[in-house]
Order: C-alpha cells, then structure tokens, then sequence
C-alpha cells in the first residue's frame, strides 16, 4: 500500500471523538505491587521486598492517559494507552478496562467508567550479567533503578565487556521530564577504546490522533572498530565523530485507524574513520504512512507477559541534502531511505511480518554505503505454551564505508558457528525454532522453557556469486530462563548449537548464553 493510495481514501482529519458517542466518566488507577503476599512459603521474604519497593505514584500513571472525563469515548485512544503504559521499563504489565453505565435506566449508556490496573516490575537490582559466545566471555557489572521513589525516572551505572570493548558507563533516563510527554536520555560512557557522550529529547507521537512530535540529540564519541576476516580480527579502524539532530513531525491525514505524517529535520554528521574523513550539514523530509491493527499475545518473546504486534502496515521514505551552504563538506551529497512493513494475519496468533528497508547515500556521481534488507518473520502458536517462530533475512552492502561490515556467526543468529565468522558484503540467514514455555513464575522469581532450533546462512564477498551450495546449517537445543517480577527484558537463553558444515579451525560445537529471547 503506498502513500498515494492512502491519500485517496483518507481525504480529511477525523476522529472517533466526531461521532455519537458516550463521554468517558469516573478514572480509576490501581497499581498492584511486585509479589503476591498471599499464600505460599515465601510470603514473609514477598512482603519485606514489596516494602522495600516504592510503589509507581498514581500522577505518573495518569499522564500517561490520551483520554480525560468528559470526553468521548474512543476505543483505539484507550487501547493505545494501554500499549503506551505497557512500553514503560517499571512496568511489567497494564490493563485498561471500561464498564458502561445507564445512570437513569433508560437501556441508553450515559457513561463510561475507566479502570486502568498496572503490575509494577522490581525496579532496584544489581546488574549481574554474564554470557558466553563461543570462546568469548561477555559480562556486565552494576546497579540500575528504573523507578526512582516511584517517579518513573531511571539511572544505572556498571561496567561492561562486549565483543568489541569494555565500557564504564552512567545513564540517566526520564520519561516524563518535569511532568510532560517529553522524554530524556543522559549517557556518559568511558571505554577501554576511548569514549562516548550524548544528550537526547524526545516528544514523539503518543496516538495515532496526536498531531505533533519533536527531538532534537547531539553527542560525540571516540572509538575503533573492529575489521574481521573469517572469524579473525585483522585490525581496527580509529573513528571519531559528533552528531547533532533537529526534528519535527506533524501528522497531515487521519482516518480510523490510518494516519499519514511527514517530518522536517537538520542533522550533522562530522566524523573521522581512518584517513577519511565526512561532513555533513543535513536538511532531511520525509514521510510516513501507517496503520494499527494490534494483536495482543502471552509466550512468544517473553513468558507471562504481554506482547503487542502491529499486523498493520508501514511506508516511510526520506530524502536528505548536504552541501556548504547548509554547513556540510565542499561535495554535495544526497541521503535515501525508505521501507515497508506489512503485517499478514491468519488468526491472531498465527502470522506473518513482512519488512523491507534500503538506506544510501549519492555523493560524487555515485552510490556509497547503500544498504538494503529484506526480512520475514513467522509466528504459530499451537498452543498457550507452545510457538513455531521463523526468520529470513537477507542483507545486500554496496560500496560501504570502511567500518561497515556485514557480519554472521554465532551472536547474529548463525548458532553452531563461530562468532563473526563470515563477512561479505550479500548475507542470508533462515532460522526456524520451537519452542517451550514449560513453568511459569516458580516461587514469583523464575519462568523456565526449551527450545530446539535449525539455522541455515552465509555472507558473500562482492566477487562471489549467491550460491545456495555455500549456505552453513546448525542444529540445536536450548534453555530459556526469565522472571516477568524481576527483570523487564526478554528471557534469555542457553543454546547448544552443532553445525552440520565443517569451518576449518573451528569446532562443530558452539555454546552460547545469554542472548535475548527475540523472533
């Protein structure tokens, strides 16, 4: 579906507020604590931690809402709330009910009364991370609050080792800055490599209604990139850089469930990689066309907890210019992106999501760093507790700048092989993976399920053609671990992987934990 054809059927702004309809009356917020006190042998260890915790104050609930009394009821503005509070890092999960009431029992509904119910998540814990990619160990050490006294403000600070670096890192994050919709992100970032600063705003749209969003960012950094070659490093690239963004976006058409938006922005982009060197002072358009059609789902990328899919669609393209006028380098240069995604239902726990993306850039008679990916993910559940989930990707590089690799191995979905093993510039990856979920909550601390997997890609180099004979096939099983009361992100996972095609050098098996629990 594209721009064009939306314009056609969406001709002026309207709403669900325009029609007939009953007014919203009371608001009810309740927020319910981290552990259930009643029953169990645990139930003294459960009250001490919800003392412990600071429960999230009702104001910080209720700025969330995109409905007030008195205002007509609208079913995707209540819906949308929901979604919205369920997106929030101290919140585990969030319901928004309505109740219709006939006041004068005529059989006509005069009002209705909204309840919103939130869980609160354990906001306060040491960050003890640990995971293992082959022969590496990855590991992080700190303390994080992601509610602060109940205000919704988070910071965290912890040392961390990745693949590439070691990082002391301090973060300070606040969703509703001095009781707005403006959110605010502080990072400052010293590494084994050289450092990292940034400051960001961000009002983005809160509705499909909502008329308006704004950002604007700036930081710096100082680092070296890695080089690999089959699974080897071969050297490091110094790059050093700065960045400065202005956006402002406005919604120009909306219908039901469809809305067409478009931005303006100014960006700079001065860095430093290696002996070459780029400039540039960026005034961006773009335009973005999309639509909700949400299912809501339990066990897929998570246990217990609720998960939001948009099987609607998505356009967007933008058009960037650089020249000196604008404060860019002396070559003029030209940034495209645009891309698709369409969701496909069967029922709504069994679809399909489809997206394609190219980004580039035309500088010099030329196109450089142009990207293009295309991708299908897969979900069937079977049951409750039990999912098929599938993955294809593909990745096309052409001309790309010296830091840009396209990478395969063990950490980017290629299990059974080592990690970076493969580069080119072409990749392909297919994954398929059954899954588990077996017990949920044990003792309110621990969700536990297995999965068994197949994985089949490879990365070309520009010289080579795309032959299916190259594709590199895993086999497996894993272990999946979370804790829908403690942590807010994805279960983790420990997987086994053998591969079926020998890579010289390398062993057949490779041991992975620690990964994220994403289709």
């Amino acid at each position: 579906m594209t721009v064009v054809a939306l314009w056609a059927f969406v001709p002026r702004w309207t709403s669900a507020q325009e029609l007939a309809s009953p007014v919203i009356g009371t608001i009810e917020v309740v927020t319910q604590e981290v552990f259930n006190e009643s029953g169990g042998d645990f139930q003294g260890l459960y009250r001490v931690a919800n003392g412990i915790h600071v429960r999230t104050r009702e104001r910080v609930i209720l700025r969330e809402l995109l409905f007030e009394t008195g205002e007509p009821v609208d079913q995707e503005l209540i819906e949308q709330t929901e979604r919205n509070l369920r997106t929030l890092p101290f919140l585990r999960d969030a319901r928004v009910e309505t109740y219709a009431v006939d006041d004068d029992l005529d059989g006509d509904v005069d009002r209705v009364d909204v309840r919103i119910t939130t869980w609160d998540g354990w906001s306060l814990a040491p960050r003890f991370d640990i995971s293992r990619l082959h022969d590496r160990t990855l590991w992080e050490l700190g303390l994080s609050e992601k509610n602060l006294f109940g205000w919704g403000k988070a910071m965290r600070g912890s040392h961390r080792v990745t693949l590439d670096r070691s990082i002391d890192q301090f973060v300070f994050e606040d969703y509703q800055v001095f009781g707005s919709n403006v959110a605010m992100e502080a990072s400052l970032a010293d590494m084994s490599d050289g450092s990292e600063q940034f400051l960001k705003f961000d009002r983005g749209y809160l509705s499909l209604v909502d008329p308006w969003t704004v950002a604007m960012g700036a930081g710096r950094f100082n680092r070296t990139d890695p080089l690999f070659n089959n699974g080897v490093e071969e050297g490091r690239l110094q790059h050093v850089g700065r960045w400065g963004d202005v956006e402002v976006g406005r919604a120009i058409r909306q219908q039901g469930n469809r809305v067409i938006r478009v931005h303006g922005a100014y960006r700079i982009r001065d860095e430093q990689v290696g002996i070459q060197s780029r400039d540039f002072a960026i005034a961006e358009f773009g335009v973005r066309a999309l639509s909700h059609r949400f299912v809501r789902l339990n066990h897929v990328n998570q246990f217990d907890r609720t998960e939001d899919f948009n099987l609607g669609f998505q356009v967007h393209g933008t058009l960037g210019l650089s020249s000196p006028v604008l404060g860019g380098q002396e070559d003029r240069a030209m940034m495209v992106a645009f891309g698709h995604d369409q969701g496909f239902r069967f029922r709504d726990d069994h679809f399909l999501l489809m997206g394609f993306r190219f980004s580039g850039r035309h500088e010099k008679a030329a196109w450089r760093n142009s990207l293009a990916d295309a991708s299908l993910r897969y979900l069937r559940k079977h049951s409750l507790k039990r999912a098929l989930v599938g993955k294809v990707h593909y990745r096309y590089g052409h001309s790309l700048d010296p830091e840009v690799q396209i990478l395969l191995g063990a950490e980017t979905g290629l299990r059974g092989y080592p990690i970076r093993q493969f580069e080119g510039n072409r990749s392909f990856l297919l994954s398929l993976e059954e899954r588990w979920f077996v017990v949920d909550d044990l003792g309110q601390l621990l969700s536990l399920g297995f999965a068994g997997f197949v994985d089949s890609g490879f990365v070309w180099s520009e010289l080579t053609p795309v032959d299916p004979a190259d594709l590199k096939t895993a086999v497996g099983v894993s272990v999946l671990l979370g804790s829908t009361r403690l942590s807010r992100r994805p279960g983790i996972r420990i997987d086994i992987g053998y591969g079926l095609n020998a890579v010289e050098g390398a062993s057949r098996l490779v041991f992975a934990a620690g990964s994220d629990l994403q289709f």
